[in-house]
């Protein structure tokens, strides 16, 4: 059997690889966990699930608490979010007030806030 497909024997240590030692001695350059998080989304194409992820945590105070329990945030598209509601009447008062919203977002989020507002009735039953 090869030696490398063997376990050491006891008292024997194998060497960590290079790349883990630096890290152990915090060598390696120290980066945010939000600018980490952000470099990992948009390279694996997750982008949206972070603008969703930012539109959910302030949607309270953008929309109020009595919309934001009849309105949640579904999904972003690109430069689109996508809400749901259980009533007709709650998409259509969303709908006329869909440019206030997406102002305040912009507010809250800057640059990377959805452009286009998208309302969905859907009943309690299929949330």
């Amino acid at each position: 059997m090869s030696a490398s497909w063997t376990e050491p024997r006891s008292g024997q240590r194998r060497p960590a690889p290079d790349h883990v030692a630096e890290e152990e001695a915090g060598s390696g350059p120290t980066v945010p966990i939000g600018s980490a998080l952000n470099q990992l989304l948009h390279q694996r194409g997750l982008e949206d699930a972070l603008v969703l992820g930012w539109v959910t945590s302030c949607w309270e105070d953008v929309v109020g608490p009595e919309v934001a329990r009849q309105v949640q945030p579904r999904l972003v598209r690109g430069r689109e979010l996508v809400v749901t509601v259980d009533h007709p009447a709650w998409a259509t008062e969303l709908e006329l007030a869909g440019s206030a919203v997406l102002r305040r977002l912009a507010e809250q989020l800057g640059a990377g806030a959805p452009e286009r507002l998208t309302v969905r009735v859907v009943p309690v039953s299929r949330r």
